[in-house]
C-alpha cells in the first residue's frame, strides 16, 4: 500500500474546506482516498485548534509589546494608545472595505436582510459523531456506518410499511408459484413447487403477524402520548392533596394542644396525685 504525505493532504483539505465548507469524508472520496484511514489524520478541528493557536500567540505578543512600551512612561503610553487606535481603525477598514456589500453599516453591525455567511464554520460537521450513544456494532459489519447513519432516521411507521410491502411481495410470489403449478411437466417439479409454496405461506403467515405487532406497538406509542401527561398531571395533584393533608393535621394538632377538656383535668389530677391511679 502507498503512503500518504498526510501533513500534505491535510493542508489541502484545510484550503478546500476555507474556500468551499466540503467535509472530509466527501473530499476523500474525490480523491480516492479511504476515509477510515484518513479520518484520523484529516479532520475539521485541525483547521480550528491552528486558527486558535496562531490567534493565540499574536494576542500574547501584543499584549508584551504593549506591556513594555507602558512601562517607558506616561508620553509612550499616550503614544501607545494613539498608535492602538490607528491599528484598529486600519483593520476595521481592511476587514470591511466595503459595507454595503457585506451586510454591514459603518460600525460594523448587521444590517436589515443581511444574508448571513454561507460557509459558516461550525464544529459541528455532516458526518460528527457527537450525538451518537453507541455504534459499536458498526466496526462488525462492512459499510456499518453508512448503515448505522439511515438507520437514526427510520421510525417504527417505516418498518410498517416495509412489512406489508415484503407481504405483498410473497403474495406476488404465491401467484406465479400456482402459475407454475399448472404447467409443471413432471412430479419432481411439482413436489419442488409444493416446497416453496408452502415456505411462502409461512413467511407471509410471519409477516402478517409482525404487521399486527407493529399495528399495536404504534397503537400503544398514541396511548402513552395521551396517558403520560394524564399520570404525570394525577402524580402532581396526589403530591398536593397530601402536602395540603399533612399541613391541616399540623394545624389542628397545633391549636389542640393547649385545650383543656374535663377529662384532660381529672387525668391530670391522677398523674399528680401518688395513690397509683387509685380514688
Amino acid at each position: 500500500m502507498a503512503k500518504h504525505d498526510w501533513s500534505a493532504l491535510l493542508a489541502a483539505f484545510l484550503s478546500d474546506n476555507a474556500e468551499t465548507g466540503i467535509t472530509a469524508q466527501r473530499w476523500c472520496e474525490e480523491r480516492g482516498l479511504n476515509y477510515q484511514s484518513a479520518r484520523r489524520y484529516i479532520k475539521p478541528r485541525s483547521a480550528q485548534s491552528a486558527q486558535k493557536k496562531v490567534r493565540k500567540t499574536a494576542h500574547s505578543a501584543q499584549k508584551g509589546k504593549n506591556a513594555q512600551k507602558c512601562a517607558k512612561g506616561g508620553n509612550v503610553q499616550q503614544d501607545n494608545e494613539d498608535e492602538s487606535t490607528d491599528v484598529f481603525d486600519d483593520d476595521a477598514g481592511t476587514s470591511r472595505p466595503d459595507a454595503g456589500l457585506n451586510g454591514r453599516d459603518e460600525k460594523g453591525r448587521f444590517t436589515e436582510g443581511n444574508p448571513g455567511n454561507p460557509n459558516a464554520v461550525s464544529p459541528f460537521v455532516p458526518g460528527h459523531r457527537h450525538s451518537v450513544k453507541h455504534n459499536a456494532y458498526s466496526q462488525y459489519l462492512p459499510a456499518g456506518e453508512e448503515f448505522f447513519a439511515a438507520s437514526r432516521e427510520a421510525e417504527l411507521r417505516d418498518e410498517l410499511i416495509f412489512t406489508r410491502a415484503r407481504a405483498l411481495s410473497v403474495t406476488k410470489t404465491l401467484n406465479k408459484i400456482m402459475e407454475d403449478l399448472q404447467n409443471a411437466p413432471d412430479i419432481e417439479t411439482r413436489i419442488d413447487l409444493y416446497d416453496k409454496m408452502l415456505k411462502a405461506e409461512q413467511g407471509l403467515d410471519r409477516n402478517i403477524a409482525r404487521i399486527e405487532s407493529l399495528e399495536n406497538s404504534l397503537s400503544k406509542l398514541q396511548i402513552d402520548a395521551v396517558n403520560v401527561p394524564r399520570l404525570t398531571a394525577d402524580t402532581y395533584r396526589i403530591k398536593a392533596a397530601t402536602a395540603k393533608l399533612k399541613a391541616e393535621t399540623a394545624k389542628l394538632t397545633a391549636d389542640n394542644a393547649a385545650v383543656v377538656t374535663p377529662l384532660t383535668e381529672v387525668v391530670d389530677e391522677l398523674q399528680e396525685s401518688n395513690k397509683g391511679g387509685l380514688i
